[in-house]
């Protein structure tokens, strides 16, 4: 599993992320995140493309950063969102967040 900068603002997720490593992952990407934050940047994506597994501790891991992203008044969203994450989202009954949270085209 990585976290990958590939520009201010953008990253990456690739690999399988679950309640093994979830909190990793999570802290990894806040730490990332909250300093491309504090850098000033007012918009955040992350892709999901390269995602290979998840689970509901992967969507835990979206949300909290959604919710770190809130906290600086920036903008936040999901490219490449997995069909599987977006099913469990609907099962979880927060499919309206990544919904949201989903990058416009």
């Amino acid at each position: 599993m990585s976290l990958e900068l590939t520009e201010p603002g953008r990253y990456a997720l690739k690999g399988i992320v679950t309640f093994d490593n979830a909190a990793v992952v999570e802290e990894n990407g806040r730490r990332m995140i909250e300093n491309d934050l504090q850098q000033g940047e007012s918009r955040l994506e992350v892709n999901l493309a390269g995602l290979l597994q998840g689970d509901s501790s992967t969507l835990s891991v979206c949300l909290s950063w959604l919710r770190l992203a809130r906290q600086y008044n920036a903008s936040f969203c999901l490219s490449g969102i997995p069909g599987e994450l977006q099913a469990l989202a609907k099962v979880c009954g927060v499919e309206s967040l990544l919904d949201e949270s989903a990058c416009s085209l």
